[in-house]
């Protein structure tokens, strides 16, 4: 038998922890794959923080989201 796979789709990088950790741990834990799809990096309406340095530039942005996820 293969094992069962579970495509987790978010708005951003780290939506999918607050929304659907728990059963991406049961399924993989139960020995199934999960793949994850982040549609934006969230460099706007996510990354507040990083934006309170006046130098910041959106693909900086950017870099940085992709390396957190």
């Amino acid at each position: 038998m293969t094992a069962r796979r579970m495509l987790v789709v978010g708005a951003h990088s780290a939506d999918f922890v607050w929304r659907a950790a728990g059963a991406v741990a049961k399924h993989t834990a139960a020995g199934g794959e999960a793949i994850v799809l982040a549609l934006s990096y969230g460099e706007r309406g996510e990354s507040g923080e990083l934006w309170k340095d006046p130098n910041q530039t959106v693909e900086n942005v950017k870099r940085l989201r992709h390396a957190e996820a």
